[in-house]
């Protein structure tokens, strides 16, 4: 469990999935890299406001629960990823470097993207945590 986000150090793509399927079951799992000049704003060279994800993503939001969303750098640049927990308003923000990642809790935190994103390149997973079974 993740109580709002972790930021990992040197971890391979691979240590990087083994660690958020320890999470609960992948829903989606992307590219997030400048690939479309209109659309979503994932996909664009544009800033992003605070949101969680599956704000834009409705159809996959009322299928899943998006718990847990994480960021894994292929490719770095100049781009901050700015996490604003929410029950204090404390910020972090973070310029991802190949071989980092980012675990964020999509219940407890807002993400944000700042800056121009050029040819950066992150593997996003998103993933839905097991359901706790009550026992009478």
């Amino acid at each position: 469990m993740v109580n709002h986000f972790y930021l990992y150090e040197n971890i391979t793509a691979d240590n990087f999935i083994l660690e958020m399927l320890k999470l609960g079951k992948p829903i989606e799992t992307s590219l997030v890299g400048v690939f479309d000049s209109e659309g979503r704003g994932s996909r664009r060279d544009v800033d992003l406001p605070f949101h969680r994800d599956g704000d834009y993503s409705k159809e996959i939001a009322a299928k899943h629960s998006i718990d847990y969303v994480g960021l894994y750098c292929i490719k770095g640049g100049e781009t901050e990823t700015v996490i604003k927990i929410e029950a204090t308003g404390e910020e972090h923000s973070i310029v991802l470097k190949e071989g980092q990642a980012v675990v964020m809790n999509n219940k407890t935190v807002l993400h944000a993207r700042k800056g121009n994103v050029g040819d950066r390149l992150l593997m996003r997973v998103w993933i839905e945590a097991p359901k706790l079974k009550v026992v009478v």
